[in-house]
């Protein structure tokens, strides 16, 4: 985020610029937790401890209190504690266009890339920091990101799968 705010958001990395403009264009009001959640997605800053004395680019340092208060939020409590507001559904294009999800939105979506219903499949993966690095690479090389990101640990994914069924069938 810092260094595309630099860039005034045109990195030259189309998968890059669109994740950025993704959170740009974000209803902060009606997607985000608090209004501060934006920024720093968008315009972060370097923690204090790591700021240089001469800093090459011009990212701003946290400005720590000496007093302070934090709230520790477990991940798996049902307490929000994320940036989304609520439980939100998006939706990421091959090109990382990520968009609030409705099934309108979809539909149509599909009906423009002239993709017929039937030859879609609802797919659940979980991505770990393989599978992000594995995303890093791809949106820094193509603008086919979640294709050639994912396409690898989705196929073994479906042939676990495959596996799976015909050891219950036997």
């Amino acid at each position: 985020g810092g260094v595309l705010r630099m860039f005034k958001g045109l990195s030259f990395l189309s998968s890059i610029d669109n994740l950025y403009d993704s959170v740009f264009e974000l209803n902060q009001d009606r997607h985000l937790n608090l209004p501060v959640m934006k920024d720093s997605l968008t315009n972060p800053v370097i923690a204090s401890q790591f700021e240089l004395k001469n800093q090459i680019l011009p990212i701003a340092s946290l400005i720590s209190p000496i007093n302070g208060f934090f709230k520790y939020v477990d991940p798996k409590s049902p307490i929000s504690g994320g940036y989304s507001r609520g439980p939100i559904s998006y939706m990421v294009t091959d090109d990382l266009v990520v968009t609030p999800i409705t099934s309108m939105k979809v539909i149509s979506h599909l009906e423009e890339m002239k993709v017929p219903l039937n030859d879609v499949e609802d797919r659940f993966i979980s991505i770990g920091v393989k599978e992000g690095l594995s995303l890093l690479k791809a949106s820094l090389t193509t603008t086919s990101a979640l294709t050639n990101g994912l396409s690898l640990y989705i196929i073994e994914q479906f042939m676990h799968e495959q596996r799976s069924q015909s050891t219950h069938k036997d």
